[in-house]
């Protein structure tokens, strides 16, 4: 049986669903195996998106109307230690406000103007404060609120270090379940996926935050793990 090691190997390996189109494959026996890892830290930021948005029968008080909203957010920053390179504003969205009855009629309800301002704040015990003053200049809506950690980078090569060890790691078991060793490296690939927050960037960038909720007194939030997780595709050749 030993003759056929090779070919079983092959046809064997090659049926597994981890192989990744695009990644190069050699002619010889090879194994495809794919590497996880993920690292969790606690955050020390929130990046908040705050909605502004106005109607009227006419279209400057409504644009008036916000810009005041989001010039009272702006002022209150300061106060909550959130600095002019932590906002981002949107450009004003202005037009008229239609909508159309159930014989598809239009129906001119006005005029509306709305902006998005977004923020980050460092100081987590602050964070129902801060979503109450953006509430309280004007803001109709908070859009997200999404954690960080000033450490993501590190944490981003530590996962993609991890997702390497791994799939060394799951290579060589997989060839000695089968009789063989594990061989050199012959091509390596990053797994894109879809952001579970819809960013729609690959796997090896994502952030997973989990645990967000309200404990037992009322507006205090507890913080949320952060997970910084990659997922690497390899080829490796195999020798018996």
């Amino acid at each position: 049986m030993r003759p056929f090691l090779p070919l079983l190997l092959s046809a064997a390996l090659l049926a597994l669903p981890v192989a990744h189109a695009g990644t190069p494959l050699p002619d010889a026996p090879h194994i495809i195996v794919t590497g996880t890892g993920e690292v969790s830290a606690k955050p020390d930021s929130a990046r908040v998106a705050f909605q502004f948005r106005s109607n009227d029968a006419r279209p400057l008080p409504a644009k008036q109307r916000v810009d005041e909203a989001v010039n009272r957010l702006l002022a209150g920053m300061p106060a909550f230690g959130v600095g002019s390179d932590d906002v981002r504003a949107s450009d004003l969205e202005a037009g008229e406000d239609v909508d159309y009855d159930d014989d598809g009629e239009r129906i001119m309800r006005g005029y509306y103007a709305s902006r998005e301002v977004t923020a980050t704040l460092r100081d987590l015990e602050r964070l129902n404060a801060f979503l109450d003053d953006g509430l309280a200049a004007g803001a109709v809506a908070i859009s997200s609120v999404e954690f960080e950690s000033s450490r993501a980078d590190a944490l981003r090569q530590q996962a993609k270090a991890e997702a390497v060890e791994d799939a060394k790691r799951e290579a060589g078991e997989m060839a000695r379940a089968f009789g063989a060793k594990r061989g050199a490296l012959y091509s390596v690939n990053s797994v894109t996926s879809r952001f579970a927050d819809g960013y729609g960037t690959t796997e090896l960038d994502s952030i997973v935050v989990s645990g967000s909720r309200i404990d037992a007194q009322p507006g205090r939030y507890i913080q949320p793990t952060v997970e910084y997780r990659a997922s690497v595709s390899a080829v490796f050749e195999l020798q018996r």
